[in-house]
């Protein structure tokens, strides 16, 4: 059989940050149909922790710079389950512990050519008030079991997200 194949070379260069202080951290991974194969590259990464610095962006919010470079091909004989990328946010609590700041996902581009994307974050979050206030004190705010599921339709319709108030550029 006939086959193809998509070529990505990038990077996630930056989040924008509405938060005082914030260092923040991100994790990558590739979700795809099961036609498709990656032939090149790593399909999961995890970048350095950026620190707000003095630059401020255009659309206000201290920018965090990762600069973290992605280079990846996949190989199918189906477009069906193009491939998307998972992005997951993580920052650290008051007391140094790593928390969940936010979740992204983008369909990889189908034209070929330079794209710049910016992506908004989301979180889940329980069901009540009094959980929500026990989950802040434990420092165990809600994730979902795997990163991928931003990549997913299904078993997403139950589930309780807000903003994470931050835009990551890809």
């Amino acid at each position: 059989p006939s086959s193809f194949f998509v070529m990505i070379t990038g990077n996630i260069e930056s989040a924008q940050s509405n938060q005082i202080n914030d260092h923040l951290y991100c994790r990558y991974s590739f979700s795809h149909g099961p036609d498709w194969e990656v032939v090149h590259g790593v399909s999961m990464g995890l970048s350095q922790t950026g620190r707000q610095g003095m630059l401020s962006s255009n659309e206000g919010g201290n920018v965090i710079v990762w600069n973290f470079p992605i280079e990846i091909s996949f190989q199918s004989t189906n477009p069906h389950g193009w491939p998307r990328l998972a992005l997951s946010i993580y920052g650290f609590d008051f007391l140094g512990r790593d928390v969940l700041r936010g979740y992204a996902s983008l369909l990889l581009p189908v034209n070929p050519g330079r794209h710049t994307k910016y992506l908004k974050t989301y979180r889940p979050v329980s069901g009540s008030k009094f959980v929500q206030f026990v989950n802040w004190l434990m420092g165990t705010n809600p994730e979902y079991y795997d990163s991928k599921m931003v990549t997913r339709g299904e078993g997403r319709a139950v589930t309780r997200v807000v903003s994470a108030d931050r835009t990551v550029k890809v």
